[in-house]
């Protein structure tokens, strides 16, 4: 019924385990930078996690006991969307002028593109009319972050962070036009597999080289400032 194999379906769950440690670093990037943020960071992280398990989950079980459970194979970009949004917004207070209500502006993104999701299906009648929105969410999203994370390395001179990133936001630009590709051929389910995982790894490690670059300098900041008021 799909043109997936075991060795396939066990593949995907590579990048779902680096795209978790990418998250791990990035919350605690975000927590080290601006703990008020860290809630709307962990919550799109846990989505983002999600999604990929979830995924990954929908294609063992195919594969292993022939079971297809729709709502599996649909919940990627339902969860990628809002994680990635969130995540997008909560950096975005991080690393520039914080925005007066992230929370707000973050529902009424996810209100407005639900409503175009939402007309698509109902009033245009097109077939799987949620999808694109969603995709074009979740793309979105993941470009913010990626560029914020970018500005954040080239501000700090961090080349090889940069670099690193700058790579990963490459691929995220080729992704989406593989995700819509149907139907889908074996070699195609493994090129986009493998540049998942590229893309996730360029991620994950450009994002701990951020945080460690970072790291020591806001500890030492929030240590003045402690001893500073101290004294008063």
């Amino acid at each position: 019924m799909y043109d997936f194999s075991l060795a396939l379906a066990l593949y995907n769950l590579l990048p779902v385990a680096v795209t978790g440690l990418a998250l791990w670093w990035l919350t605690g990037y975000v927590r080290d930078r601006d703990d008020t943020q860290l809630a709307m960071a962990r919550l799109g992280a846990v989505l983002v996690f999600a999604a990929g398990v979830v995924k990954a989950s929908w294609k063992l079980l195919v594969v292993t006991l022939g079971m297809d459970i729709p709502w599996l194979a649909a919940a990627l970009f339902p969860l990628l969307g809002p994680g990635f949004a969130l995540l997008a917004v909560a950096l975005w207070s991080t690393v520039r002028p914080p925005l007066r209500h992230p929370w707000r502006l973050v529902l009424g993104v996810l209100a407005l593109v639900a409503a175009v999701a939402a007309a698509r299906v109902e009033l245009l009648g097109i077939a799987r009319g949620w999808f694109l929105p969603l995709l074009t969410l979740a793309s979105l999203g993941k470009l913010a972050l990626s560029a914020l994370l970018l500005t954040a390395a080239l501000r700090l001179r961090r080349w090889g962070v940069g670099l690193l990133l700058a790579v990963d936001l490459a691929v995220v630009l080729i992704l989406p036009s593989l995700a819509i590709t149907d139907p889908k051929p074996v070699s195609l389910h493994w090129t986009e597999q493998s540049l998942t995982l590229f893309g996730a790894a360029c991620f994950a490690l450009g994002v701990r080289g951020l945080w460690r670059a970072t790291r020591r300098a806001t500890i030492r900041a929030r240590q003045a400032r402690l001893r500073q008021r101290a004294r008063h």
